[in-house]
């Protein structure tokens, strides 16, 4: 899948879902396909991605079906990868005509916990993919109070990506082992890369993480968490955190002349990917940037236009906080639902058991998205092979693997969206200097677990 552009959908209490909101989703013009609901035929939507993409899920959806001797199925793609998805979703099944399958892009702990998808678990048991084949940290993401509400069939994987070219034209070692173990060795590393021409960053080293949705990978990193999932209670302003976030503004200061203004003015040091609003291409691939944390997918769009200036990359694990233990990965998962009201509900489980193992390598194949189940064995994508010769891609598929098993829990929360706005606040704050970090986590923090707990309360 190509890189997944974070939009928050509206909290939604209990009772506002119950009481309906079948207008927000009638009200959208859906394709007359995905109101066509039948059973015996299986309905699945997708919320977006490139047309290989939505070829991908139409091949394997009507190769299942024929299969499984089923009637003809339909994959309605592009619905939207924002809010319209999720209210056209909600309107369908409030309406009683939801499909039968549903992916997301964006947990679905939310929404199962109010009642909106079916619980799993009793279909898991005893089905080719039980809750043991999971690693728990990534299933974590669809689970609420011991309840299985969707499936993480594929994931980004989140590690650091490094140019080897860049390290080894300063004489640095540029193998996987040799990669900076601590935030404070990769900090020091960092000032070998970075030279600014008065207030024009012209390169950089690897950058204090300012991407909200990946805050918990890094919280993790410290030996902490955002959301503390056993007690349902938001951590944002643990000792932990804020240990993080002054970590990460020291650096900003030392490094960076204290402006993230100044940095965002002097180019694209955020992503992997060109600016959708600018135009701005990718520091990382221009090869201004010797480093930063990214998702698998890269690997699917990282020889798309603008073609990296440089052959040589890699990845290697996240490095480990002043307070933290262990490295730990993160994911965005793909996470597929099966709606309250599917009239194929087994057919629609039987395709998610399909997808989660036979399908997940053709997708893997095609478009970087890493399968989670643990009976999966991957073979590399081929464009990765052509690109940088099979030993490599082995090498790195294996490396994901390794990655997926030692998942953080995140995306775990009731209120994610909300937990993520007020955490992408309290940061903006906190690297515009406009608020101390322990005052505006605790902010972030109040605001987050009143949502919570107003939820949990509906």
């Amino acid at each position: 899948m190509s890189y997944k552009t974070y939009a928050a959908p509206k909290s939604l209490s209990r009772r506002s879902f119950l009481q309906g909101t079948a207008a927000a989703g009638a009200a959208l013009a859906l394709p007359s396909a995905a109101l066509a609901q039948t059973e015996g035929q299986l309905l699945i939507w997708l919320p977006g991605g490139s047309d290989l993409f939505c070829q991908i899920h139409t091949g394997l959806l009507e190769g299942f079906s024929a299969t499984a001797n089923l009637g003809p199925a339909t994959t309605v793609c592009g619905l939207g990868q924002d809010t319209e998805f999720t209210q056209a979703l909600i309107g369908s099944i409030t309406a009683g005509s939801p499909p039968d399958i549903s992916m997301l892009w964006d947990s679905p702990v939310s929404l199962g916990a109010q009642g909106a998808f079916m619980p799993l678990d009793d279909m898991m048991k005893g089905s080719k993919i039980p809750l043991e084949t999971w690693p728990a940290g990534l299933l974590s993401s669809c689970q609420f109070k011991g309840v299985t509400y969707g499936l993480p069939v594929t994931a980004g994987v989140y590690a650091m990506w490094y140019n080897e070219e860049l390290f080894e034209a300063k004489g640095i070692p540029s193998d996987r082992a040799s990669f900076p173990k601590t935030w404070v060795e990769m900090r020091k590393l960092s000032k070998e890369f970075t030279v600014w021409d008065d207030d024009d960053l012209k390169s950089a080293g690897f950058m204090p993480n300012r991407i909200p949705e990946t805050m918990a990978i890094w919280s993790a990193l410290n030996g902490g968490m955002l959301f503390d999932e056993a007690n349902l209670k938001y951590m944002l302003d643990s000792e932990q955190n804020v240990e993080m976030m002054n970590f990460f503004l020291e650096w900003l200061d030392e490094e960076y002349k204290g402006d993230v203004n100044l940095i965002d003015r002097s180019g694209n040091f955020r992503e992997g990917y060109p600016d959708g609003a600018t135009g701005v291409g990718p520091a990382f691939r221009e090869g201004r940037q010797a480093g930063l944390m990214s998702g698998s997918w890269l690997m699917g769009d990282i020889y798309a236009d603008p073609v990296p200036t440089f052959t040589r990359w890699n990845q290697a694990p996240n490095p480990i906080g002043p307070s933290g233990a262990a490295h730990v990965s993160g994911t965005w998962p793909n996470w597929f639902v099966i709606p309250v009201g599917s009239k194929n509900p087994q057919a629609a489980f039987d395709y998610l058991s399909y997808l989660a193992v036979e399908g997940s390598v053709s997708w893997y194949q095609q478009i970087p998205d890493v399968p989670t189940n643990s009976q999966v064995a991957v073979k590399p994508p081929q464009s990765l092979i052509d690109n940088r010769g099979e030993a490599f891609a082995r090498d790195l598929t294996a490396f994901l693997a390794e990655q997926a098993a030692i998942v953080t829990p995140m995306w775990n929360s009731p209120v994610q969206s909300f937990g993520n706005d007020q955490m992408a606040r309290a940061m903006e704050k906190i690297f515009t200097h406009a608020q101390p970090v322990a005052e505006a986590l605790a902010e972030a923090q109040a605001a987050a677990q009143a949502e919570l707990d107003r939820v949990l309360a509906g």
